[in-house]
């Protein structure tokens, strides 16, 4: 009966996406990977992923589908017309759903290392499954209606650093400046002054 190979992407997985956030996306190796996943074999990650690229966005699905569902879950709970501040905090209460756990966090910190990919958010585009992130797509271009795509990226990249920031400080055990509900609040007031605020 030949093994399952299920197992050992799993904690392939599950070891890249800490050593990632501890230790940083490119400076961590394949061999590094491998071997503390437990695996003899340096060419594990290119048998089961095929690229490095493909191991990332392998990590981002996984958790993007879990965050896609909290968001379908929630936006059928606003009504046919919710507004634009509650689309944002939609999106900042579900992000910040991560940071209730290590697995979480290391998530996080891992997309905030990822910035330099969101330029046009192409790195969404390239998921092997769209639908991963169906809703988080579509929140967007309702919110871009209301706005323009250089202010929904600005939003997004600074949801992306500021929730970072505060996994890293929840893991590394310092002492939080608010609570998770007045962070939630906060936030959410300033990305939407980024998405509303007057132009010049």
């Amino acid at each position: 009966m030949p093994r399952d190979s299920t197992d050992t992407k799993t904690r392939l997985l599950d070891h890249a996406e800490r050593m990632f956030a501890e230790d940083g996306v490119f400076a961590v190796t394949n061999r590094q990977i491998t071997e503390a996943a437990g695996q003899k074999n340096e060419s594990a990650l290119n048998y089961h992923f095929g690229t490095r690229n493909e191991l990332i966005v392998s990590l981002l699905s996984r958790r993007g589908r879990e965050l896609d569902a909290m968001r379908s879950e929630m936006l059928a709970l606003k009504g046919p017309n919710p507004s634009t501040r509650e689309l944002v905090q939609l999106l900042v209460e579900v992000y910040a759903s991560c940071l209730h756990s290590e697995n979480g966090r290391s998530y996080l910190r891992i997309v905030d290392q990822l910035r330099g990919w969101m330029t046009d958010w192409e790195f969404i585009s390239s998921l092997e499954d769209e639908r991963v992130h169906e809703h988080l797509r579509n929140i967007l271009e309702t919110i871009q209606k209301e706005t323009d795509g250089q202010r929904v990226l600005g939003m997004i990249m600074l949801m992306t650093a500021l929730t970072a920031t505060r996994a890293q400080l929840i893991s590394d055990g310092r002492e939080l400046p608010n609570t998770h509900e007045e962070y939630v609040e906060t936030l959410t007031d300033m990305l939407s002054g980024v998405l509303l605020g007057p132009s010049t």
